[in-house]
């Protein structure tokens, strides 16, 4: 028999402290922060890949002050209201008024890519785009939280009692994933660049990466409800291995998606459309748009598909079904086909009401790029939100207008299986809210309405672009026709009037705060400070016996 190796202490101490670190992992995630979080991996797993030194981010510290924030809303029935800040300036000044900062990959895409080429939101832009505005957003707030700091340490106890009580400039911030920007790994390494540079909450989409668009643009194509799980769970581990609480959010776009990458989970099953004419079969709609590519022009191959589709009389398999059978057998067929597992399980449960020959077919439709077609619904979303509710902290369904009976059906049907789980909306520019059906009083009421649904966190994704075309767009043109009084009566005078602290914008910017600095460096005097007699910003100082030119502290 071979003698038993001894193993050295080294060794042992290894084990132990890996071991300690197992069980520190282990109570993290029996919190109530993941009380209702499930992972299909354990603490061992997080751990091995794990490096031994350990790292902490301040994005963790925003991470943990969203989750309260928001479980709080959740639990008053209110929300948390954003929207899409696209610089500096706008972070900074929402922050004395909202609680919470958006940064959209829209915005992004179209205003700041890491390459400065911009475009369309269809996610084809570098995947460092929306992590670097995080970054740029986030070191922002870190200065003029700094910066208010030092205003308030060179007031004496008096004056600070005084005067206004300080902002919190660090608001957290939840940033666009898109769809990941491809599998399990580039999620992973997209997550952790968020986390690195600021981002307390990320949400991810279940589009396809390679076909990916904004989610008011028509040819959407969702992968498949796994597929998304594996999204979900990617990004959940990256958090786990970086031992931080950043926020999950998990988005469907199956109200209006009208295409999936593939049939491969039964759970999406019910939602997939096939041709239910026995005249096409043999006639798959695939071959026929590629045997006449490059032969045709486009408007004859869209003829020749708008006319395939219309004999094809595409349905779903419980629709399909539904139409052979006698009124009075559809509601229970329609019960027990609820809980089919399965097109197989469903095709058993038709022969069982004598519905065993009808002709449904998912292929023959299928596009050219081998897509299978889709009917969006409300309740294709619930049964995906539902899916990926145990493995992210909120979720989000993609509409394609306001509608207070959507947003109750999906509250309904979520909460029904996932009482518990927080949910997110979309308060669309994309959306034409005069056309919508609402009194003004109805749009000023829909916020909170929506939010005793479960909605605890709102957002107007692109309101920064919006707000930053309608102030140049309109100065732009007064400009050019008045001169200096369009910007004095249009720009600085609404500043003063509105005590926009932009106003006296060196200070704004930090100009006190760096001489600060240089006087500290040089034992308290400097010949060079920037804020000394001879700025300019002194014109905009109060004037004795007169009115007041400079903007009030908000800090």
């Amino acid at each position: 028999m071979a003698p038993t190796l001894a193993v050295p202490s080294a060794v042992l101490e290894e084990e132990a402290r890996f071991e300690a670190e197992v069980a520190e992992v282990e109570a993290w995630w029996r919190t109530e922060r993941f009380a209702l979080t499930q992972r299909p991996y354990s603490a061992r797993d997080v751990v091995s890949l794990r490096g031994t030194l350990p790292v902490s981010y301040p994005s963790n510290q925003m991470a943990r002050k969203l989750w309260r924030l928001l479980r709080a809303h959740a639990a008053a029935g209110t929300a948390s209201r954003t929207f899409g800040a696209l610089d500096p300036v706008q972070a900074i000044l929402m922050a004395p008024h909202l609680d919470s900062i958006y940064v959209s990959g829209w915005q992004c895409s179209s205003t700041h890519t890491s390459t400065n080429e911009p475009g369309p939101d269809l996610a084809d832009y570098p995947y460092d785009t929306v992590p670097n505005k995080v970054h740029h957003l986030f070191m922002a707030q870190l200065f003029h939280d700094r910066k208010q700091r030092e205003a308030r340490a060179a007031m004496t106890p008096q004056q600070r009692a005084a005067a206004p009580p300080p902002v919190d400039f660090l608001r957290p911030i939840i940033a666009d994933g898109d769809a990941g920007f491809g599998g399990a790994t580039a999620t992973a390494k997209l997550c952790k660049l968020f986390v690195e540079r600021g981002a307390a909450g990320v949400h991810i989409e279940d589009q396809s990466a390679s076909a990916k668009k904004c989610g008011h643009m028509a040819g959407k194509v969702l992968i498949s409800t796994a597929d998304h799980v594996s999204r979900l769970v990617a990004a959940r581990l990256q958090f786990d291995i970086m031992a931080v609480d950043t926020l999950l959010v998990a988005r469907t776009d199956a109200v209006a998606a009208t295409l999936l990458q593939t049939n491969i989970d039964p759970r999406d099953h019910p939602f997939i459309l096939g041709a239910t004419n026995p005249a096409v079969r043999g006639r798959p709609l695939a071959a026929l748009l590629s045997s006449n590519a490059g032969l045709l022009p486009p408007a004859e191959l869209q003829s020749q598909e708008d006319a395939w589709l219309a004999e094809a009389r595409l349905m779903t398999f419980a629709e399909a079904v539904s139409a052979s059978l006698p009124l009075s057998s559809v509601p229970a067929f329609l019960a027990a086909s609820s809980s089919a597992s399965s097109l197989d399980h469903a095709k058993e449960i038709a022969s069982k009401f004598g519905a065993s020959d009808v002709f449904f077919d998912w292929d023959l439709p299928r596009t050219r790029e081998g897509f299978y077609r889709f009917k969006g619904s409300v309740a294709a979303a619930v049964a995906r939100a539902s899916a990926f509710a145990p493995h992210a902290d909120l979720v989000w369904m993609e509409t394609s207008g306001p509608d207070l009976a959507e947003c109750r059906a999906f509250s309904a049907g979520v909460k029904a299986r996932h009482p518990h789980t927080m949910l997110a909306y979309n308060l669309s520019p994309s959306f034409n809210w005069d056309k919508a059906g609402m009194s003004d009083r109805a749009m000023a009421e829909f916020i909170p309405e929506i939010a005793k649904l479960g909605f605890c966190w709102q957002f107007i994704t692109l309101a920064g672009f919006h707000a930053n075309a309608l102030a140049v767009g309109s100065f732009a043109p007064d400009f050019a026709r008045r001169g200096m009084l369009a910007y004095v009566e249009g720009i600085q005078r609404e500043e003063r009037r509105h005590e926009i602290e932009t106003l006296a914008h060196q200070k704004w910017s930090g100009a006190n705060y760096y001489d600060r600095l240089l006087r500290t460096v040089q034992g308290g005097i400097t010949s060079t400070a920037a804020m000394a007699k001879g700025v300019t910003e002194e014109q905009f100082e109060e004037e004795k016996g007169g009115s007041a030119l400079v903007v009030k502290s908000k800090m």
